[in-house]
């Protein structure tokens, strides 16, 4: 599969407010309400990255926390395949009523 690499100026340049850059990789920390609902959110995105073969690092923390890693490992850093998934995963937090934490 072929990637297109994603610089950190083009990443800010797509204003994905709930991700942030570091060492080449993006983080978003979702507040979902509790952590029934932080567990409910997860195979939502599972679900999402199966479908597009691109797979996040997930990690669900107590209270409500749902934290998200992507990097594109073959590409040996950040693509527009993240872009793509982080977008999908910010739109289905959203409809489950998560936030990003600030």
């Amino acid at each position: 599969m072929h990637y297109t690499p994603v610089t950190a100026d083009e990443f800010a340049a797509e204003h994905l407010s709930d991700w942030h850059l570091t060492d080449g990789v993006i983080r978003a920390d979702f507040r979902a309400g509790s952590f029934p609902d932080a567990g409910a959110l997860v195979p939502l995105i599972a679900a999402a990255a199966q479908a597009i073969d691109h797979h996040p690092d997930i990690d669900v923390r107590f209270p409500d926390h749902v934290l998200v890693t992507l990097t594109t490992h073959d590409a040996h850093g950040l693509t527009t395949h993240d872009i793509d998934l982080a977008r999908t995963i910010s739109r289905l937090a959203a409809e489950a009523g998560a936030h990003a934490a600030r």
